[in-house]
């Protein structure tokens, strides 16, 4: 398939207008136009209907079979290159990104990473995952240790959502047994907080995952792997750091 590089930006209007005024006077079909131009009937009739931008390669093509289309010159504004919907859709994403409060942040890292609906609602209304998360907090709050609820912490260009913070220990509570996607990501968020230095991690699993956790984190540095079920192992971390 033929690949177009840079793009033109005409008038609005009038880039319809041209290829309606070839089908009047040269009295073609699409499909036919299509076939001189030597590109697909669907290329035109996006083109035609403006829903895509002209490729500067295909205008010039125009000019060369109908000569009399050379007039549409004086309606180019820009010329845009081959990526400009990307270079455009990132300048998009990266203000949107900049407006967002820390709640919307929350909210939509959270549904990229895991469309699940949230059911359980933990002890300071927050909308949790599981009751693994549930019971956690209710344990913290038991003893008189305030957390934030994934928190939406910046690290330079990307974001790091850990389910729990107290002051600069982090706490991810890993359900899932020998998923090696699951673990892999982590493992690529635990070394941009390592980055950071000033987080200490703390990694709370299942017994049953106990050994796969090990397995599959255990060279990863700056962490402490604690079973779930003993969460007074946290508490305990947790008075250290104070």
């Amino acid at each position: 398939m033929e690949r177009f590089n840079d793009k033109i930006v005409i008038e609005d209007g009038l880039q319809k207008k041209l290829f309606l005024e070839i089908k009047k006077r040269e009295k073609l079909s699409q499909r036919k136009l299509a076939k001189l131009l030597n590109v697909s009937r669907s290329g035109v009739k996006h083109w035609a209907s403006e829903e895509r931008k002209l490729p500067q390669l295909i205008f010039e093509r125009i000019l060369i079979i109908f000569p009399w289309a050379s007039k549409y010159r004086n309606f180019i504004r820009d010329t845009l290159p081959r990526n400009w919907v990307q270079i455009k859709g990132g300048k998009i994403r990266s203000k949107m990104k900049n407006n967002l409060t820390k709640e919307d942040r929350i909210k939509g890292f959270r549904r990229a990473r895991l469309k699940i609906k949230r059911k359980v609602i933990g002890p300071n209304g927050e909308l949790m995952f599981n009751n693994g998360e549930k019971k956690i907090a209710e344990e913290l709050l038991r003893n008189k240790i305030k957390y934030t609820y994934e928190p939406v912490i910046s690290l330079g260009k990307n974001y790091a959502i850990p389910d729990f913070a107290v002051n600069n220990v982090i706490i991810e509570r890993c359900g899932y047994g020998n998923w090696k996607p699951y673990w892999s990501n982590l493992k690529r968020k635990i070394k941009r907080l390592e980055n950071r230095k000033k987080y200490k991690i703390v990694i709370l699993v299942p017994s049953c995952n106990f050994d796969i956790a090990i397995k599959r984190l255990g060279n990863t540095k700056n962490i402490d792997i604690l079973k779930e079920e003993n969460l007074e192992s946290l508490l305990e971390f947790l008075k250290t750091k104070e």
